[in-house]
This record gives structure tokens, sequence and C-alpha cells, in this order.
């Protein structure tokens, strides 16, 4: 039997020109889904962290954002931010216009809001949402005190981007498979270009690049 979720999802795959939609939770759970049966919840996870790392760094404003469309040769995806912390995600014809989708999918997550607002599995995400909280608050203290290079380098950006700042060292330490503390200046120099390759102004660019280099001096140095 279908949930009034999966019901409310239904209607997001009935409007003209969408071919698949799915709903994720910013911890990658698939949460409700309309998909042809060739995509997998693997394949549907791996979608769905994709799209979370470009709604996190979009490549033009480095900041959150809470919807955006990308098109690829065979469809384009809508990816829309909504509850908070669910994001919906949309298979439709890449030729569509965005005043040919925005207001019946934006009426569509309104929907969907109120579905899910009725259902556990918002409260269970919630629950799970402060607990991530917690685990991020105790994680950027450890940052804050941490002197190793990779550390120094974070609070170097954060200065400069703030909380962008820390996900951009983050993803680049988790993109570049670098395991802190660094203490190679070729592991240092991967971290450091890897984050400037994302930052797109350029006094900032410029001033974390030449505080980057000193911090290399400086850490080489006292691992020698």
């Amino acid at each position: 039997m279908a949930t009034k979720l999966e019901d409310a999802l239904r209607k997001v795959t009935a409007l003209p020109g969408v071919k698949a939609a799915f709903v994720f939770d910013q911890f990658h759970t698939i949460v409700a889904r309309d998909v042809p049966g060739q995509y997998s919840n693997d394949i549907l996870k791996r979608i769905a962290s994709q799209l979370y790392q470009l709604a996190l760094f979009s490549w033009k404003s480095r900041t959150l954002t809470q919807e955006f469309r990308v098109v690829y040769d065979k469809y384009a995806v809508y990816t829309r931010l909504f509850a908070k912390n669910f994001y919906l995600v949309v298979f439709m014809e890449k030729n569509l216009e965005t005043a040919d989708f925005r207001q019946p999918l934006n009426l569509a997550v309104l929907v969907l809001d109120k579905a899910l607002r009725s259902e556990e599995v918002f409260e269970s995400s919630r629950t799970m949402a402060k607990v991530a909280q917690l685990a991020e608050h105790s994680i950027k203290e450890n940052h804050e005190i941490d002197e190793s290079f990779s550390g120094q380098f974070r609070r170097l950006c954060v200065t400069f981007l703030g909380q962008t700042g820390r996900e951009l060292v983050d993803l680049a330490i988790e993109e570049k498979f670098l395991y802190p503390p660094l203490r190679t200046e070729e592991e240092m120099r991967k971290l450091v270009t890897f984050s400037l390759d994302h930052i797109v102004h350029p006094i900032k660019h410029q001033i974390i690049k030449k505080d980057a280099e000193e911090l290399i001096r400086k850490a080489l140095a006292q691992y020698a």
C-alpha cells in the first residue's frame, strides 16, 4: 500500500515532461521514489551524493543552493530543497524551460512537504539531524585546536570564506583521499591546489594562496 509521500511523489511524475523523481535527505537516504526499474537504490544514492555536493558547492556562488537544474545529454535534473533537510530530485525532458516546470513543481513540493510531515520519516530525520548537529559541533571544536597543516589551512579558509571554507577543505580531503595530519609536501599541495581551484574570488584566492605557501614552509620545517 502506497504511503502519502509516495502518492504525493506520483503527482510530480504525472507532470508533463517529468520522467522520474525521488526524495532524499541530508544523509542521502532515499525516503521515496517513483523511478524506472533500472535505478536501484545504490544508483540513486550515488546520484543523491553528487547532487548534494552540487547543492553545497555552486560553481558561481559557493553557497548552499535551494534549487538548481543540471542539463545532461538525454535529460535535465532539477533539484529542490524543502522542509530544511529533504531534496526533491526530478528527471525531466531537457528542452523544458524554467517557466514550464517551476510553478507546477513548487506546488508539488508543497504537497510533498505536507505528506512528509505526516509520516514518521520526518520525525526520524529530524532526530538524526540533531545528532548530526552535535557531532558536527564536536568536529568543529577539534578543528579549532588542530595545529597540523590541514587544521591551520582550514582555519585560513574559514577566515576568508566562512562555513564554505570549512566545507571546501573537507571536500578536498575527501576528493583527494587525504588522511590528516598531512606530513608530505605532495599531500599539502594536493589539498591547497584543489581548494584554490574552487575559490573564484580573485583577491581571496591570492591571499589564501600566499598564506598557504607560508603554512607549507613552516609545516615542512617542523617535520624535517
